[in-house]
């Protein structure tokens, strides 16, 4: 079982992947961290391809994919994880992440007759962005503080 510390870029992505050069079932980790509360993690993943008699076949089959919480303790906690196949391979916990630590399994197995197999991914984090009704509501407090600190400054309004 291979473990791999993800690292994320200005944008919030990661990109991780695996080869694995020998025949069979395979479990893969990732590990990343998570600063902002509410973060939105998703990810999506593509399977190598190898050319066989006279086609491009999948080399490797992910059967699923599991989010999880790394507790202060170091054991784990599984959490509530969509995997999607419908198009192409994209999984995501359910819920939003808070600050801490976390991390998601890949598991999969070659699927080539006698030989490895690889795939390739992309994990995202964003923060959420707020309602347009949030701004809007902000917008109309801002108004009513500076409506009232305006009267109270102004003796021809009373």
């Amino acid at each position: 079982m291979a473990q791999t510390t993800l690292t994320f870029d200005g944008a919030g992505n990661a990109i991780f992947g695996a080869l694995h050069a020998t025949p069979g079932d395979f479990i893969d980790t990732y590990l990343f961290s998570v600063d902002t509360n509410a973060s939105y993690a998703s990810g999506s993943v593509v399977v190598g391809r190898t050319w066989l008699d006279a086609a491009r076949l999948a080399n490797y089959g992910i059967t699923g994919i599991q989010f999880f919480k790394v507790e202060a303790d170091a054991s784990r906690t599984d959490l509530d994880t969509t995997f999607d196949t419908s198009s192409g391979i994209q999984f995501f916990p359910i819920d939003a992440l808070m600050s801490g630590n976390y991390g998601f399994t890949v598991t999969g197995s070659t699927a080539l007759e006698g030989m490895g197999g690889s795939y390739a991914g992309n994990l995202n984090l964003a923060a959420p962005i707020p309602e347009p009704a949030t701004y809007a509501m902000l917008l109309v407090g801002v108004g009513l503080l500076g409506l009232a600190s305006r009267r109270k400054s102004n003796d021809k309004l009373g």
